[in-house]
């Protein structure tokens, strides 16, 4: 009896938080889905091909500044969630350890604004994005997600992003206005972090303590494999938006930004999924073979879905300029099955599995594969080789992904 009532509280809190993560995750692209028209036409294509050129740069710093807190934070917690001491203990190192990555991100990434002219030249722009990516590694949601409360930081990000938004349509004006859009981005995710610490003190009595240098270094340690299999990415994700920026321009980058912006709405349904789920699989090893099978159909259906309204889309977002962009899109479309191939045997099932040095070698040799291709292949075919690069990686990191799962990890479900 204990055991069937135990089991419909997971359901119905596997229910609340996918519901809540849809919301919190569903806002973070639907919001620049919102904006994504008004600022192509205040800024322009080439402006809004600037802000993203900046952001692509800063998020190199994002994943050094987030070290897989939001896989490896969330597994510790979801297995001690019965442990107030061990849960605040947990809450003190991470954030302790994000605060000193953030420093030593903060020494590397200025000073290179400082002496690259191009970048200085747009110094404010930079700016706000750095404390854009740093609130964002502040804001504790692997703690609410391993303590399955999402509906809690989904209160707080809602209010945050429709503040946001009412910003970016009452300032941004004009095409002078660009640095405003990082700016208030920033304003709205520190925000969400200033209130998620007090909130977390209050509602669960989580102090935050000091930690041991030696507590640090474990943190680092242990989360080592998660890290590099999320860092690796950058160099054929942002990349691919970085180099078409240095060889082909701010236009290109906005143009491959607007197509890539509607690619990762239809791919967020996965990773809303699949964070939705962590959790539940890291206690209930049984289900992980249905949830797969979930996950590709869901793939499947989307991918198809995306390239066959992909001009019934931009009409809608870009007007006139839409026919470009929605042929990007269905080159780009492909690449869906292959994110949620990723989520699946990658995040759900060999990190599940224990097998997290496998994650981080299909992630680091992909990713330097995928970013000595785009040196070749962007400066040449410019915007086809950024969808080369960045699509090709995805499809080539869930097969290999799939290949490892079967052969190592898919008999121990």
């Amino acid at each position: 009896m204990a055991d069937i009532s135990r089991k419909n509280n997971d359901r119905r809190r596997l229910l609340d938080n996918l519901v809540s993560l849809a919301i919190v995750r569903g806002l973070d692209y639907l919001v620049p889905l919102i904006t994504l028209p008004y600022l192509v036409r205040v800024l322009g294509i080439e402006g809004f091909g600037l802000v993203n050129y900046a952001l692509s740069f800063a998020l190199y710093f994002s994943a050094v500044m987030q070290y897989g807190f939001t896989i490896t934070a969330v597994r510790k917690i979801a297995q001690n969630r019965d442990n107030p001491e061990e849960i605040a203990v947990i809450y003190s190192e991470t954030i302790t350890a994000t605060m000193l990555l953030i420093v030593a991100s903060a020494l590397v990434y200025f000073p290179i604004v400082l002496f690259v002219s191009d970048f200085y030249q747009h110094f404010w722009l930079y700016v706000f994005s750095f404390i854009f990516i740093f609130a964002q590694a502040l804001f504790p949601l692997w703690f609410f997600r391993g303590m399955e409360r999402m509906r809690q930081s989904a209160i707080i990000s809602i209010t945050s992003k429709l503040l946001m938004l009412s910003g970016m349509f009452i300032l941004i004006k004009d095409e002078s206005d660009y640095y405003l859009v990082p700016a208030l981005n920033a304003a709205a995710m520190a925000g969400c972090a200033i209130f998620s610490a007090f909130w977390i003190s209050s509602q669960y009595k989580v102090s935050y303590k000091i930690p041991s240098l030696k507590k640090i270094k474990d943190v680092y340690r242990e989360g080592w494999d998660i890290f590099i299999s999320q860092l690796a990415p950058n160099l054929y994700n942002n990349s691919a938006f970085f180099l078409l920026g240095v060889f082909a321009g701010p236009t290109a980058v906005g143009f491959f930004s607007a197509a890539s912006k509607v690619i990762d709405v239809f791919n967020s349904a996965g990773m809303i999924v699949s964070n939705a789920f962590f959790p539940y699989l890291a206690r209930n090893r049984n289900v992980i073979p249905k949830f797969h099978k979930l996950m590709l159909l869901m793939g499947l259906l989307l991918m198809i879905l995306c390239f066959i309204f992909s001009d019934f889309i931009t009409t809608i977002l870009f007007a006139d300029k839409g026919t470009g962009i929605a042929y990007y899109i269905k080159l780009m479309s492909c690449g869906i099955l292959a994110y949620f191939m990723t989520l699946s045997f990658h995040h759900n099932g060999l990190v599940l599995a224990g097998k997290d040095g496998y994650v981080r070698l299909i992630s680091v040799w992909v990713s330097v594969l995928f970013f000595l291709i785009g040196l070749g292949i962007v400066p040449v075919f410019g915007i086809y080789g950024a969808m080369i690069m960045l699509v090709g990686a995805r499809i080539m990191m869930a097969v290999w992904g799939l290949f490892l799962y079967k052969k190592y990890a898919a008999d121990t479900f």
